[in-house]
């Protein structure tokens, strides 16, 4: 159920996911299509809610709809522009003309952008109204990082339960293959993870990579984790990495994260600067086991669309490759993308 829900939360922001995860929770509970029962459960779950039945049924219609959209498409969505962010890019293609480069695009609209004192848009943003592949970010030339593999954390912008039903911020850590830009493993924890935690990433890791003789590699991880356990030093050995491969970055974590993802995981800020251990003043929480399905739905997601982008390469002839590195798209074709509506709702 857990998983069903994750679909339907992750079409919205973090901070409306409670009330998301509130509304999952009376449809899964709804019974089937046809009872006796189901007009007198959906006046219930709308009264609960604070709803008019009319507006409930939206809701079943939206949930179920979330279910059936294609993962595919969903992987390369951007997060939606401000309004005057998107006129000036529509209005830096139209300038531009066909065959422009996405750079000279990208160019004419912070021009333009800064001009009018708005954000302007990001790269990615550019590249997915041209209807271009995602680009994989070379970790170890942006991070600096000389190595095979990174252990990494940030924080998420999202308030979880923590000690004492204190809310805290939920910290994503992940055990990152730098050449291939992708995350072999990740836990999802409130406040920074414990070396239990971080025995789980590398355990599940080594699974992933699953060689019975593996390469002498190299490992960078973040100040201060717990790697100190017998169990993690041995399950690093059996994937190649000694304890003289390990090196510590003394700089702040999240920027091996922040390389791959940019400052969002689909919808969710990354928080890198945030000190996990520092809770949130007042903010709705959400239970970790909510939590953890939506963060792997979103990186499942992530690397679907690395994989597809990868897979379409090859079918790229030279000639189109000089094309597109000399004159840029022939002609920019616009995607169409499905939002979830805004969970402000008509009571």
């Amino acid at each position: 159920m857990e998983d069903r829900i994750a679909h339907y939360m992750v079409t919205f922001t973090p901070q409306q996911w409670p009330e998301a995860y509130r509304r999952a929770l009376e449809v899964e509970e709804l019974p089937r299509k046809g009872s006796r029962r189901m007009a007198a459960a959906v006046t219930a779950a709308a009264t609960r809610l604070g709803y008019k039945e009319r507006n409930f049924f939206k809701i079943i219609r939206a949930y179920k709809d979330s279910l059936q959209l294609n993962d595919q498409v969903l992987s390369n969505y951007p997060r939606q522009l401000p309004a005057e962010t998107r006129a000036a890019l529509e209005e830096a293609i139209a300038h531009a003309g066909p065959g422009a480069r996405p750079g000279a695009i990208q160019s004419a609209a912070e021009a333009l952008c800064e001009k009018r004192k708005i954000s302007p848009p990001s790269k990615r943003a550019v590249r997915t109204r041209l209807n271009l592949p995602m680009e994989v970010t070379d970790i170890a030339s942006y991070t600096g990082m000389n190595t095979d593999y990174a252990i990494d954390m940030s924080p998420l912008d999202v308030a979880v339960d923590g000690p004492d039903n204190i809310p805290y911020h939920a910290v994503l850590t992940a055990f990152i293959d730098v050449s291939r830009g992708i995350a072999l493993a990740h836990v999802v924890t409130a406040d920074r993870p414990t070396a239990d935690d971080i025995l789980q990433l590398v355990t599940e890791a080594a699974e992933q990579m699953n060689s019975a003789s593996p390469a002498r590699a190299s490992l960078a991880m973040y100040r201060n984790a717990p790697v100190d356990d017998p169990r993690t030093k041995a399950q690093l050995r059996s994937i190649g990495i000694a304890q003289s491969d390990v090196q510590v970055d003394s700089r702040r974590p999240g920027l091996a994260l922040t390389a791959m993802f940019g400052t969002k995981l689909g919808r969710v800020p990354l928080n890198p600067r945030r000190n996990p251990s520092i809770p949130f003043a007042i903010r709705e929480t959400l239970p970790l086991p909510v939590l953890r399905p939506a963060v792997a739905l979103l990186l499942e997601r992530y690397h679907a669309g690395l994989q597809i982008n990868r897979e379409a390469e090859p079918a790229v002839s030279a000639a189109a490759a000089v094309h597109a590195i000399t004159k840029g798209p022939t002609k920019a074709t616009l995607t169409e993308v499905a939002y979830a509506r805004p969970l402000s709702p008509s009571r």
